[in-house]
């Protein structure tokens, strides 16, 4: 019951997210839709912006807003089950909010700009900078910390992929069978190998896929191992 109670309790935030999407989407939409308005581009407000660049503004404010919302709810619906789902719902917390602090400075800056002198604007970036950089400093302990899930994740990949690889094989020189390269013992005779390939008329070491010896000329078939 507890695991239907999980699942259902993602969908509704996914819906919910989804929900928000559609939102943010239809405003950011609507917003430059109407500052493609004529009219819109000719009134002024206060004197110093133009009425397309107001509600332009303002529909990336609320957009803004709601986004907040959005990645809540994402976060909330992304499940902790390890591997690289936990390292992602462990670090979307600090990047929603560098991501959301990084347009915040930019967006409200368009509004100070034309009313702030140069002590303003230093004051005003300087502050910026530092929150930014606290943030990112949280993403990268967060980042640091749930790595092992992601690392756990790409080391399943490499052996998922490592057994769809062809494998090579070496052969055998007590009885001639194909056997799997880095195998200690021959799975036909028992006859020990070496991981090392080697000549068997000079034993002078060869490559894998060499089909003569470089140094005496031997014929060496697939690879040949050489005997212990």
């Amino acid at each position: 019951m507890l695991m239907f109670s999980l699942i259902a309790s993602s969908s509704n935030a996914w819906l919910r997210a989804a929900q928000l999407f559609i939102t943010i989407a239809s405003i950011l939409t609507i917003g430059q839709l109407i500052t493609l308005v004529p009219v819109m581009t000719e009134l002024e407000v206060a004197g110093v912006f133009k009425a397309a660049a107001v509600v332009w503004f303002f529909a990336r404010l609320a957009a803004l807003i709601l986004f907040y919302f959005f990645a809540g709810y994402v976060i909330e619906a992304i499940p902790n089950s390890g591997g690289a789902l936990s390292f992602a719902k462990g670090i979307a917390e600090p990047l929603t909010a560098l991501l959301i602090l990084i347009t915040v400075q930019a967006l409200f800056w368009e509004l100070l700009a034309p009313f702030v002198d140069s002590l303003g604007r230093t004051i005003y970036h300087s502050s910026a900078i530092i929150l930014i950089v606290s943030v990112s400093i949280w993403f990268v302990i967060r980042a640091y910390s749930h790595a092992t899930y992601l690392i756990d994740t790409i080391a399943k990949l490499v052996k998922m992929l490592s057994r769809l690889l062809p494998q090579q094989n070496l052969i055998c020189q007590q009885c001639g069978a194909d056997i799997t390269a880095n195998t200690h013992f021959c799975n036909t005779c028992g006859h020990k190998t070496q991981s090392s390939n080697a000549c068997p008329a000079c034993e002078a070491a060869v490559s894998a896929g060499q089909q003569y010896c470089q140094n005496c000329g031997s014929k060496l078939g697939k690879t040949t191992v050489e005997e212990s």
